[in-house]
């Protein structure tokens, strides 16, 4: 484990459509800590379900208590319906956000149409 020196820490999180990943980096980049839902022994489309998200979210805040840490910047990537979720998970853990941000990339303009078929 890494001494920090910072009270501020990066927590990434990505959606993917099975599984979701959690990081904890330094302001340099460096990695403290990791983990997801798959590393809870959870299968299946259960890696979705809010109760599994939030028993990952618990070990994850435990860390941060351990490391000292008072101050998160979080970083959201991805589509998923529970990023409301485990905002209000951060907000109830008496931690203080400084700031929230999307980086999920939007498709400009999509795939081109097939062409329609003649006969």
């Amino acid at each position: 484990m890494l001494l920090i020196k910072s009270k501020s820490l990066v927590l990434k999180i990505l959606f993917t459509s099975t599984n979701i990943l959690c990081c904890l980096v330094d302001i340099q980049g460096n990695v403290i800590f990791w983990t997801s839902v798959g590393t809870q022994k959870i299968k299946g489309t259960k890696k979705i379900t809010s109760t599994a998200i939030e028993t990952t979210f618990k070990q994850l805040l435990k860390e941060v208590k351990i490391l000292g840490c008072n101050y998160l910047h979080i970083q959201l990537k991805g589509f998923n319906k529970n990023k409301k979720f485990i905002l209000k998970f951060f907000n109830q853990a008496k931690l203080e956000i400084l700031s929230i941000s999307d980086q999920t990339s939007l498709p400009h303009n999509g795939c081109k149409a097939r062409k329609a078929r003649r006969i």
